[in-house]
């Protein structure tokens, strides 16, 4: 089960400084307040920029990873 903790933990953190490290149209900082537009979304992946694709990888892992997590905690 640490190991599972672990990752989740090594998962959060890249997921908080990737949004972070996200660049805003109108200055630096953006990822920290939400600085994504309706325009940003509607954009397929293949054309986002690395930051953008990092934070939908990453979110998408932290979310496979907790519902693991959780399923494997209630199974013990």
């Amino acid at each position: 089960m640490e190991v599972w903790m672990i990752v989740q933990m090594v998962v959060s953190v890249g997921l908080i400084l990737v949004v972070i490290l996200q660049p805003r149209k109108s200055g630096m900082g953006g990822g920290i307040f939400g600085g994504m537009t309706l325009a940003n979304r509607s954009s397929k992946f293949k054309n986002l920029p690395l930051l953008s694709k990092l934070t939908v990888v990453l979110g998408t892992a932290l979310m496979v990873l907790s519902l693991l997590f959780a399923f494997l905690v209630t199974r013990l």
